[in-house]
């Protein structure tokens, strides 16, 4: 949570840190600032004190609506200082940094976060040690600071993600409408002027609902059938038709419109019917993610439950990663994830997570899958929960589990 901040900063010998770069994608950026809508900017945090955004002037009153202090580029003289360093712009963010240090004091180790290329970065952060002795700059391995507060959300921060995945609901369900609406004929799902239903067409129903939610598909949606199916990440292809009897996994995990919290979300669909081994894969997926369920306990460790899952399919005959780690069938993937400002974060669900532990405050993914690609199939399952106040495991997704869909 933002106000472990300090905690962390001190745990890691921190004594300031800053974020720069555009807002898009930024995830500290957008962390700190909140609902101001900016191109971009800097946020300069010393410990123990509440962050300063540094905006342009033309974003002034968007950026006070981060609720932070606010200084403008041009009022710490940056524009002064460009003119005196005429196409040397960094001589110029060099000595403007100096400003900042002074007049924030800023001084010992400084953390640097953001989005930009690695390049420029890396000349100016040299350039900033080599000027001033009393800094000294620190890039952080994961987990950072930020990776650790993301673990963990506060009561507001839990009422957005719960309204994304009310409204990520909510388009599932008209998406899954939509397909049956339609007839098929030979196998095929078809329009009324008998051309088949392609996944582009899906698609693109999808993502005009999601405006209509004020919702947006930045990573593009997961609609794979059978073979596309059973690779966990392929995104299917749009031209192809959708058929009878096929698993198709739909994996949806949109955020707010103009960038903010995710939900993360898989059904999968036989339309018709299903082969009797897709049933099979999709109960045995169901019956480990109940047990799951049923298993999650703050203060254990989050290996625990993807040992769980391995040893579920292991005793059923399946491949997992941890009897062959380069196997392409079978258990695939780890457990889950963390969601927020990120549709991938901490806790993460590995055999390896050695160190995570359940927290009252994680919001993460639980989606056991089975892919045989081969066999031209896959199965996923995945809602995204909470763990509430009192240590419970609570789900957020609230969506139909059926497999076989009728068509009307």
């Amino acid at each position: 949570m933002k106000q472990d901040i300090d905690r962390l900063m001190e745990a890691r010998g921190l004594d300031a840190l800053i974020v720069t770069g555009p807002m898009g994608d930024n995830t500290p950026m957008k962390y700190l600032t909140g609902n101001a809508k900016l191109t971009g900017g800097l946020v300069v945090k010393v410990r123990d004190s509440a962050p300063v955004l540094i905006a342009s002037d033309m974003e002034r009153e968007e950026a006070a609506k981060s609720g932070l202090e606010v200084h403008t580029f041009s009022s710490l003289g940056y524009m002064e200082l460009l003119q005196k360093y005429p196409g040397e712009t960094l001589k110029a963010q060099v000595e403007f940094y100096g400003r900042i240090f002074n007049k924030f004091g800023i001084r010992g180790k400084v953390g640097f976060y953001g989005r930009g290329d690695p390049g420029t970065a890396y000349r100016l952060i040299t350039a900033l040690a080599a000027e001033y002795d009393y800094i000294e700059p620190v890039g952080e391995a994961e987990p950072t600071v930020f990776d650790a507060a993301y673990e963990t959300k506060d009561a507001d921060e839990i009422a957005r993600l719960k309204d994304v995945g009310r409204r990520t609901c909510a388009v599932m369900g008209e998406a899954l409408d939509f397909i049956k609406s339609h007839s098929a004929r030979d196998g095929t799902i078809v329009k009324d002027d008998g051309s088949p239903l392609t996944i582009g067409d899906v698609k693109r129903f999808v993502r005009h609902r999601l405006l209509e939610y004020d919702l947006e598909d930045p990573l593009e949606m997961i609609f794979a059938q059978g073979r596309d199916a059973g690779v966990p990440h392929s995104h299917g292809e749009d031209d192809q038709p959708l058929r009878l009897g096929k698993s198709v996994i739909f994996d949806l995990f949109p955020r707010e419109l103009g960038g903010g919290y995710f939900h993360d979300m898989t059904r999968t669909w036989c339309f018709g019917y299903a082969p009797d081994e897709v049933q099979e894969a999709y109960e045995q997926v169901m019956e480990i993610s109940a047990r799951i369920m049923a298993a999650y306990k703050v203060g254990e460790p989050a290996s625990k439950y993807q040992i769980m899952a391995e040893e579920y399919f292991e005793e059923r005959g399946h491949p997992t990663l941890h009897t062959n780690p380069r196997t392409r069938e079978g258990y695939v993937h780890n457990l889950g994830h963390g969601v927020g400002l990120q549709v991938h974060e901490s806790p993460r669900f590995s055999r390896h997570s050695v160190k995570s532990t359940l927290r009252i405050g994680n919001v993460f993914t639980i989606e056991p899958g089975l892919y045989y690609p081969d066999r031209g199939f896959g199965v996923r399952i995945e809602d995204t929960v909470y763990v509430d106040e009192d240590g419970k495991v609570v789900p957020i997704t609230d969506f139909p589990k059926d497999l076989v869909i009728p068509l009307g």
